[in-house]
């Protein structure tokens, strides 16, 4: 699976990227409306394995890699799968970008990309995303992607605004 947006190219992650997906998970900035931050390698390991697993069973959906087109470099990752990597359940968008790419329309760019493939593979029309209710940047990036607010759930032991659209 690869797709592109103009600014923006998608791939499933592989073992390649430990390093940056370490980076990002162990980076109190990128993590703070997220999850806590990991210390060690285990834990992002296991993720990543967990991720491999449900996007082999599992083909068009996963974790994906997000890449600068112009510099060819890793700026985040993104979720398109089913909610809580359980098959049947709704499709969630989701984004986490280095905090030197935020501010530029990146992670908005990614939403819409996502949705898009979504649309384009799958004939979804409907789509689910999960933001911190303190997290004012993204909770913008999904208001700009066409989502609305519709309640209030625990993620992660955060208080999250649930967000939802419809095609």
């Amino acid at each position: 699976m690869q797709f592109q947006s103009d600014r923006l190219s998608f791939r499933l992650i592989n073992d390649d990227d430990f390093p940056q997906i370490y980076r990002l998970q162990s980076d109190p900035v990128a993590m703070h409306f997220i999850r806590p931050v990991v210390t060690e390698p285990a834990p992002v390991l296991e993720r990543m394995e967990l991720w491999a697993k449900y996007a082999a069973a599992n083909p068009g959906f996963g974790v994906l890699a997000i890449e600068s087109l112009d510099r060819q470099q890793f700026i985040g990752y993104s979720v398109f799968r089913h909610l809580h990597f359980e098959p049947g359940n709704e499709v969630e968008i989701g984004y986490t970008i280095s905090k030197e790419f935020t501010g530029k329309g990146l992670a908005t760019e990614a939403a819409k990309r996502l949705m898009k493939y979504g649309q384009d593979e799958f004939g979804l029309q409907n789509f689910v995303a999960y933001t911190n209710q303190l997290n004012h940047a993204s909770n913008r990036v999904l208001e700009k992607s066409g989502f609305a607010k519709v309640g209030e759930e625990l993620v992660n032991d955060l208080d999250c605004f649930r967000w939802e659209i419809q095609f």
